[in-house]
């Protein structure tokens, strides 16, 4: 076994960046991974038993969104699972729930699927497998659309939510490896995987930034950028912490103090805010909101803000708090 994990290490060098990432992970319990069928997810369930997980559960929804084409991701899922001998946890959704942004609807949907997984399996710890490719494009979307700060910008390589009752520990361990590289272990250990037609197109923001601004931006810079990108985000993220430590612990608080978020520092001030409103289950915020928050703060001829969803922040006896729609 070691001979084996020695070759597999020296093949593939990043495998030791994943093996590290997981250190934290509890290695003997049970862990659930998102499958979809595409190349990413399928490595991480061949490689995940490489380097000691045991015990794994296949996840996989359904979108529904594709016809056939999703039908048949569903039928591969099923059928490498049952070969592989694994459980599996499998829905369809007959539409999507909710209102929104395509994406942010689709990922409330598959949470929702996770958690029932979780229930169902007695977990909390669901591993997926987002890429460097993923980190750049998302930390690029990010961005222009508007963030808090550079690190809020960047996906967490590991983040505790809740889903209904059900708490989640979502862990991306190979968040510093390359798309290449994952295609390329693929085609070593002759691992099928279905390709999804919707990559391609350019109707999607994601696929556009991937597929032609960044190498827009490495034909105008004449060099790669992809790599320095990502160094840029891991730093964001170091500094990001150091910050997040010196937020104070708002997360089950109902209402903010005025007078006390007023002496933070700025940049506390926003990190606090973003933290409170997240805890409080805000959807769809970014930068303008929270100052818009945060100008409750000082200025004495407004007492109340919109949010999105028909969500307002208040200020009332020196407090903020939020009144959420038909309260």
């Amino acid at each position: 076994m070691r001979q084996r994990q020695a070759d597999i290490a020296t093949r593939f060098p990043w495998v030791e960046q994943v093996k590290e990432a997981t250190l934290s992970y509890p290695r003997q319990e049970r862990h659930l991974v998102g499958v979809s069928g595409g190349v990413d997810s399928r490595v991480l369930l061949h490689l995940l038993p490489m380097i000691g997980f045991p015990d794994l559960v296949v996840c996989h929804l359904n979108h529904n969104l594709r016809g056939a084409e999703s039908l048949e991701d569903s039928n591969f899922v099923s059928r490498f699972t049952r070969r592989l001998g694994l459980p599996l946890h499998i829905e369809t959704l007959a539409e999507l729930p909710g209102t929104g942004s395509l994406e942010m609807v689709a990922r409330e949907a598959r949470l929702q699927c996770f958690a029932r997984a979780a229930e169902n399996f007695s977990t909390s710890s669901l591993l997926l497998a987002h890429h460097a490719d993923d980190q750049v494009e998302t930390f690029l979307f990010n961005l222009f659309r508007g963030t808090g700060s550079l690190d809020n910008a960047a996906i967490k390589a590991e983040s505790q939510i809740t889903v209904g009752t059900r708490n989640l520990w979502i862990r991306r361990p190979m968040l510093r490896v390359w798309k290449e590289e994952i295609y390329e272990f693929a085609a070593a250990y002759r691992l099928e995987f279905r390709e999804d037609s919707t990559n391609l197109s350019r109707q999607i923001v994601r696929n556009r930034i991937r597929h032609d601004l960044i190498p827009e931006i490495e034909r105008l810079m004449g060099r790669p950028v992809k790599r320095t990108l990502l160094r840029t985000i891991e730093l964001a993220a170091s500094e990001g912490e150091f910050l997040r430590s010196l937020v104070p612990k708002v997360e089950s608080q109902a209402e903010l103090d005025v007078k006390e978020l007023r002496e933070l520092p700025v940049v506390i001030q926003r990190r606090t805010i973003l933290c409170w409103l997240r805890h409080q289950n805000i959807k769809d915020f970014g930068f303008d909101e929270i100052e818009a928050v945060r100008s409750l703060l000082d200025r004495l001829d407004i007492a109340r803000i919109n949010l999105p969803r028909s969500v307002f922040c208040r200020r009332r006896a020196g407090r903020l708090y939020l009144q959420f729609p038909n309260e």
